[in-house]
């Protein structure tokens, strides 16, 4: 059986730095100089805070997917291994997207759109040389849904305690 250790292991780099890409992505804005907005300081938690804990978990979920496919190591999994990261990163945003709908609309929207272009990417894979020949559309797809997700799942974090950090790819 020949095998082609060379390109799983950048496949999973490039999952990686997308991965990590997209979550990183949004840094957290500076204050700005502006005259303050007529919402209250940020000394008083906004109600918008209040999350069900449905969110909560759909949060939790997702980001333990996100974190799993960027400790992802192709090399061992194969491609079916990918498949299944990137279809349980798929299920976990869209299971975001419904708990998040009401008090995320915007972000939702994007989500969703990101959602519909992976699973084209992740149904377009069938054997190894498929992985190889999509690499390039597997980590756009990926970072895509990452940044789409990131500011629903940074606020939800604020308010639900379970929701893991973010995972830092490898360095190997």
């Amino acid at each position: 059986m020949h095998t082609n250790r060379g390109v799983r292991a950048v496949a999973a780099g490039l999952f990686a730095a997308a991965v990590a890409a997209g979550c990183a992505s949004t840094p957290p804005a500076p204050p700005s100089p502006s005259p303050a907005p007529p919402a209250p300081p940020s000394t008083t938690a906004p109600p918008s805070t209040a999350y069900s804990p449905q969110l909560c978990a759909a949060a939790t979920q997702f980001q333990t997917a996100a974190n799993a496919l960027v400790q992802l190591d192709a090399t061992k999994v194969g491609t079916d291994g990918v498949k299944t990261a990137l279809q349980n990163l798929a299920d976990a945003g869209r299971n975001l997207a419904a708990a998040a709908k009401t008090q995320f609309a915007p972000q939702v929207a994007a989500l969703e759109q990101a959602l519909g272009s992976l699973q084209t990417t992740i149904s377009q894979l069938s054997d190894q040389a498929d992985l190889s020949a999509r690499l390039g559309a597997l980590a756009s797809s990926v970072a895509q849904v990452e940044a789409a997700a990131t500011p629903i799942v940074d606020s939800v974090r604020t308010g639900c305690t379970g929701v893991p950090p973010v995972s830092i790819p490898p360095t190997s």
